[in-house]
């Protein structure tokens, strides 16, 4: 489950904390990915919610709140090279231990989460004064609130939920200071990223320092940290992977006309080996003038996003269940992007982005190595894939000892 806190530096991060029966294995790009190497989706289109009976804060009724949260799904819905969409269901159904309509206390919460682990309902919660949260034990004045699914099967997402923190949208500076309502939408779009099925993205990690306008045009909806309000609109890289995984297929703005995807693997210096868990970013070739496309028009995804990343030992750990076995998906990258002219580079993770603000894992491990130069230009046309386009790692450390034979 994804969860949004506030920094010490007044940004937000959004920390992804899933809570599902087995050890999760983010993807960069697919929040989760199945046994045979392809994305969890939902199972149901639209996606069905059900909102809180009470109010958001005590200056936020319950036709606003409701109003807001259908403006934040919204956001996804009306991407035209996807067919994803969402529908309220009504309010949050009674259950053993909630019948007031109005959640709100952890009790309470907790016998609706019941129903969501079972595939009930998919409750979005509102926790006016921050007592579900106390009830938790979660620090009301750092945790703006959280979202993502609850259960699934072999295939597919089959509920979800979210808890936003009213406390930070009560129009007072005590305990928290409020933060816009532009912004708390923002972080909940984000997070509603998560309940749909995204991981985190890095792009134009920069941003997490004033960077410019056009920086800011391609830093993503999903990126681990809410840097600046703009991230309520979503970028190249949030309509290229939301429409991958919930493709349109019908008309011209169909996701086989408006984007193709550059594929290929990322190696150890030896050309042999197969680097996992590396951040991969095709940018478009600024065309000189003045738009900056290298900036504004960039996807990523982290290299080997289809492989199973945690094998466990025979020890005391069992194997993680997503992601696939098959040698051929390590190290392998995958970006949908529009049609045009990309370069190819590669980074990175972000040495901040750990545990639930991780991108492509639970853990961030740094790329071994010197980045070469970007490759490119690689022309990329609608419905098609522009394969090899292999990156190979500067001084990385030999495959084999001077005690070994290859």
């Amino acid at each position: 489950m994804a969860t949004a806190r506030r920094t010490a530096t007044n940004s937000i991060a959004l920390w992804a904390l899933l809570l599902l029966p087995a050890t999760p294995a983010y993807a960069g790009g697919p929040l989760l990915v199945r046994g045979n190497g392809t994305p969890y989706v939902w199972s149901t289109n639209p996606i069905s919610y059900r909102t809180d009976n009470g109010p958001l804060s005590a200056i936020v009724n319950e036709p606003a709140a409701q109003s807001r949260v259908r403006a934040m799904f919204d956001v996804w819905q009306n991407v035209g090279s996807s067919n994803i969409s969402y529908g309220r269901a009504g309010f949050i159904s009674g259950t053993t231990g909630f019948t007031d309509g109005d959640v709100s206390t952890g009790a309470e919460y907790n016998a609706v989460l019941g129903t969501c682990n079972s595939t009930s309902q998919s409750p979005i919660i509102y926790d006016a004064d921050g007592t579900i949260f106390t009830d938790l034990g979660i620090d009301v004045t750092m945790v703006l609130g959280f979202a993502g699914p609850c259960a699934l099967d072999a295939s597919n997402y089959l509920s979800g939920q979210s808890v936003m923190n009213g406390l930070f949208q009560d129009g007072q500076a005590a305990p928290v200071q409020d933060i816009t309502a532009a912004e708390f939408d923002a972080v909940f779009v984000h997070e509603f990223g998560h309940f749909s099925g995204l991981d985190h993205s890095q792009i134009n990690v920069n941003c997490q320092f004033p960077c410019s306008n056009n920086d800011l045009a391609g830093l993503p909806t999903m990126f681990p940290l809410l840097v600046h309000v703009s991230q309520s609109v979503l970028s190249v890289d949030d309509i290229a992977w939301i429409s991958r995984l919930y493709p349109e297929t019908v008309g011209g703005g169909s996701f086989a006309n408006t984007h193709g995807t550059i594929a290929g693997t990322v190696f150890f210096s030896d050309g042999e080996s197969h680097a996992q868990l590396v951040n991969v970013i095709a940018r478009q070739v600024d065309t000189g003038t003045g738009l900056n496309q290298d900036r504004t028009t960039a996807a990523s995804v982290v290299s080997g996003y289809r492989f199973r990343i945690f094998h466990g030992n025979p020890i005391n750990a069992a194997p993680d269940s997503f992601g696939s076995e098959a040698p051929a998906l390590i190290g392998l990258y995958e970006i949908p992007v529009p049609p045009g002219n990309y370069t190819v580079e590669v980074e990175s993770i972000d040495a901040g982005f750990t545990e639930g603000s991780s991108v492509g894992g639970p853990i961030r491990i740094a790329m071994p190595g010197t980045a070469p130069a970007p490759i490119g230009p690689i022309n990329v046309t609608a419905d098609a894939t522009a394969a090899g386009n292999d990156i190979v790692l500067i001084g990385t450390d030999p495959r084999f000892d001077q005690f070994e034979g290859p």
